[in-house]
């Protein structure tokens, strides 16, 4: 999802958002895909914990 979006819809300032976005990413939790004016971000998916995340909230949709 791009930044710009992402902010729109979490009502959340942009430069908040992109320092947050910046520790996700420094963290490993994320990834930033720049395309020129386009930043998008997406999970992670080669981090065990970001697998684990996903895993336990699949379990939780389910009970």
């Amino acid at each position: 999802m791009s930044l710009t979006r992402l902010s729109r819809l979490s009502k959340v300032r942009f430069s908040v958002l992109k320092r947050e976005i910046l520790i996700l990413k420094n963290k490993g939790y994320i990834e930033i895909i720049d395309s020129g004016r386009v930043k998008i971000a997406r999970l992670n998916y080669s981090n065990q914990k970001v697998i684990i995340l996903k895993n336990l909230l699949e379990e939780l949709e389910d009970i």
